[in-house]
């Protein structure tokens, strides 16, 4: 019977014995919830399993030196994201589609209020906005206002200081105040707030 390993120190150490049912066991535990991580940061599923398993291949790779000063948990989602941040440069930008854009069929949808159609525009909006941001602090914006998580939770995600996040959250939420001064309300400057 193969061991299972009760803590993550035990997986490293056997990570580090080059023992290949502790990386089994490592892809077990995580590599769904990496590739599901990693798909927020690249709206993209073939991207978020790239990123995900080059996770794990870096982590075989470098097994016998391999040096985790943080949570297992943590410096893997740290190493995903960065993996995530790494394809999405690599990607061609794209331009956002425009509400003219439609079709005439989703137009016509009876049941597609006028709420949905202001929503969708004003989401298209943001995703410009989006688009136009530096590649972590559109990440952090993400994972605060979509994910919602904590600062102190995206912090320790990215392995980047609380003060870090707070200041692109306060740069992100300015950019979009000024691109969309009409949408300025209570949905911008809630973080404060709550965090």
């Amino acid at each position: 019977m193969k061991p299972e390993f009760s803590s993550d120190e035990e997986l490293i150490a056997a990570l580090r014995n080059s023992d290949e049912h502790a990386l089994q066991l490592l892809l077990k535990r995580y590599h769904v919830t990496l590739s599901k991580f990693a798909f927020l940061i690249l709206k993209r599923r073939d991207l978020a399993q790239e990123a995900s398993t080059n996770v794990f291949v870096n982590i075989w790779c470098r097994r016998r030196s391999l040096l985790i000063k943080t949570s297992l948990r943590s410096y893997l989602y740290s190493a995903v994201s960065n993996q995530a941040l790494k394809l999405l440069s690599r990607q061609p930008k794209h331009e956002p589609i425009s509400l003219e854009e439609v079709s005439p069929e989703e137009l016509a949808d009876t049941r597609r209020t006028d709420t949905e159609l202001l929503f969708k525009e004003f989401e298209a909006q943001i995703e410009d906005v989006l688009s136009r941001m530096p590649d972590q602090r559109r990440l952090i914006f993400r994972m605060s206002k979509i994910d919602g998580m904590l600062y102190k939770e995206i912090a320790d995600t990215l392995n980047i200081s609380e003060w870090t996040v707070q200041n692109h959250m306060v740069q992100a939420n300015r950019q979009i105040a000024e691109a969309l001064p009409e949408f300025r309300a209570n949905w911008l400057n809630r973080d404060t707030e709550d965090r």
